[in-house]
Parts: structure tokens; C-alpha cells; sequence
């Protein structure tokens, strides 16, 4: 079951938590979940971050009618490039989209190469590029990858699911390097997931990586 489904639902009890972290009373639950989702897809579309950098994680947190964000970026190629430019611009279209909001905090991570090559949305979506950029799913490069994935991690596996390789008709493959519990529930599996545009169709590409 754990192959099939997103398995941070299955762990949010045990070793995950929630990406948005708020209480409110039953008359506003819909209202704040909804402007949660439009936050969440504008961060993840957002052309002031993509354009700099890439988002791997998106966190929210409300106290009241203050937002605090904590977003994790890939770092960008201009090392010399101030990340507290790009934040500000942020705040104010935020400000702009959502003005019943108050304050709004945003946290900013930029994860290094070790810590990016064990996330598995950053691999799925590096995935997603070479196969857009027709690459084979099992090519030597896709195995390059997982490859020195496994040697800082347990295991890694990478489910592929679409018009393979040009293929006329749609089918799955996967890709394994180590050992994946997904009976386990104590066991640390992170999941990514992301979709590659090719000119067959789309193909959804899922990852999960293991550390004990």
C-alpha cells in the first residue's frame, strides 16, 4: 500500500508532521484551507523564486493572523546573489494577494549538495528534466544518480509510470538501489513526486529515499 499512495500521510503520526500548522474554529476551516492551497501553489509557481532558485519544501505556520513561511531552496549559480532581495519582494506580493493577513515572516533555508542529493523532490524533479530532455529512464545517467543518492542514504527507489522511452502505449518501470521498509512505520522514507511534459505525454515520476 505504501508504493501506491503518498506515504507521509501513512508516517504523520510517528516521524512526520504537517506542511501547514494552524488551529481554527469550524467556520473559518474552509476559509483558511482554501487560502492555504492558493499560498502553497503560488509559492510553487512563483516566478521571483523559480527564477533565482528552486523550492524543495514549503512549510506554514499561523498565529492569529500572522504567517510565518519556511521555504527550503537549492542554491543558486551567482553565489554572490543576497537571498534577503528576493524575500522582500516576496512579502509585499503576498501582502498584495492576501491583504486580510497581518504580519508575514518568511524563512528561507538554502540546503546544500549532501542534504540535496538524499531529498527526493529535488531528485524527482532533476528526473523529470532528463527524461523531458529525451533520456532513457534506465539510462547509465538516471543510474549515475541514484547511484551516489545510495551512497549517503539506505536505499532509494524511482517509480516511472507513462509513454516510456516514446513507447506507443503507457507502462511502469522502477528503479532500486538498497532496501525500502514501506511496511515499516518507524521507518524514515521521505516521498517526492513530480511530473515530466514529454512531447508522448505526460510521465509522473515518484521517490522515495530511506534513512535510518
Amino acid at each position: 500500500m505504501g508504493q501506491k499512495a503518498n506515504i507521509n500521510s501513512l508516517h504523520l503520526s510517528n516521524n512526520k508532521d504537517w506542511n501547514s500548522v494552524w488551529y481554527a474554529n469550524e467556520k473559518d476551516y474552509s476559509n483558511i484551507l482554501s487560502e492555504d492551497l492558493v499560498l502553497l501553489n503560488y509559492l510553487k509557481s512563483c516566478f521571483i523564486l523559480n527564477k533565482k532558485s528552486e523550492i524543495i519544501k514549503i512549510r506554514v505556520c499561523r498565529i492569529s493572523k500572522d504567517l510565518i513561511i519556511n521555504i527550503q531552496l537549492t542554491k543558486v549559480l551567482n553565489y554572490d546573489y543576497d537571498y534577503s532581495i528576493l524575500l522582500k519582494t516576496l512579502v509585499v506580493d503576498l501582502k498584495k494577494i492576501f491583504p486580510n493577513l497581518g504580519r508575514i515572516f518568511v524563512v528561507s533555508k538554502v540546503l546544500t549538495d549532501n542534504k540535496l542529493r538524499i531529498e527526493p523532490i529535488f531528485l524527482s524533479k532533476k528526473i523529470a528534466k532528463l527524461i523531458e530532455n529525451r533520456i532513457r529512464f534506465k539510462s547509465f545517467v538516471i543510474k549515475r544518480l541514484l547511484l551516489q543518492t545510495s551512497e549517503v542514504c539506505n536505499g532509494v527507489k524511482v517509480s516511472c509510470k507513462g509513454r516510456l522511452n516514446g513507447a506507443d502505449m503507457s507502462g511502469s518501470d522502477f528503479l532500486t538501489m538498497g532496501s525500502i521498509p514501506f511496511q515499516t512505520l518507524n521507518a524514515k522514507i521521505a516521498y517526492g513526486f513530480s511530473v515530466a511534459n514529454t512531447p508522448k505525454g505526460l510521465q509522473s515520476i515518484k521517490v522515495w529515499v530511506y534513512n535510518k
